[in-house]
């Protein structure tokens, strides 16, 4: 990958963008699911990406490679010392290296915030994801029958 991948917070202006990148990439794997997506108007999302932008415990940071939106990740509040991560990149780009960059952005952002522990949930299956987040110091805390609830503490 000889162009500059941008880590960058999401704001407003990237509804649209979002939109278009979560329709894209939900049609790619089993391992992402957004009924919900077609559904949302852009003012909607608008509206989210400016509350998650002021927020001190969510984040959402995107990775665009010459103004292409090829992934982002979220960390998403539970409660004040909980958020939830999720990662997601544009098939075109697996085994790049973009869910580490975003991986490290977002547990680098959650240890400047008031955020203690970041969890996730991901399928048995998904092999790759499972060891990128072992790899990051994430451990296994729960075993449902088809996913694995890992958590790490940032603080």
């Amino acid at each position: 990958m000889s162009q500059q991948l941008k880590l960058r917070e999401a704001v407003p202006k990237d509804a649209q963008d979002l939109l278009d990148f979560l329709k894209k990439v939900s049609r790619q794997s089993d391992f992402i699911s957004f009924d919900d997506i077609q559904s949302t108007s852009i003012r909607d999302e608008e509206i989210s990406l400016d509350a998650i932008f002021q927020s001190e415990y969510d984040e959402l940071i995107l990775a665009v490679l010459e103004d292409e939106l090829i992934g982002y990740c979220r960390l998403e509040r539970i409660d004040t010392k909980k958020a939830e991560f999720g990662v997601v990149v544009d098939k075109e780009f697996w085994n790049n290296g973009i869910a580490s960059y975003l991986l490290e952005e977002a547990i680098d952002w959650a240890n400047a915030s008031p955020l203690e522990k970041i969890i996730l949930e991901v399928y048995k299956n998904n092999s790759a994801a499972i060891h990128i987040y072992q790899k990051y110091g994430f451990t296994t805390e729960l075993t449902k029958s088809k996913t694995i609830v890992m958590s790490k503490m940032v603080k």
